[in-house]
């Protein structure tokens, strides 16, 4: 089941999350260099331990940041 959350969309998955009661902890990732985040937030990993579920996150969208 945890698996299944891959790619989908962080509002979706802390819903589901919350709904089956299971502690959880996230981190958004970010791009290195001059580049900016933005859009959604997907889950791009995803694991179980101890009955706790840690998510990573990355935006949808980069672009060059200005200068």
């Amino acid at each position: 089941m945890i698996q299944g959350l891959l790619g989908r969309n962080w509002d979706e998955v802390k819903l589901v999350l919350e709904s089956i009661g299971k502690p959880y902890a996230f981190q958004i990732t970010s791009p290195h260099g001059k580049m900016k985040a933005w859009g959604s937030c997907r889950v791009v990993r995803v694991r179980e331990i101890d009955g706790r579920v840690e998510v990573v996150l990355a935006y949808e969208k980069f672009s060059p940041s200005q200068p």
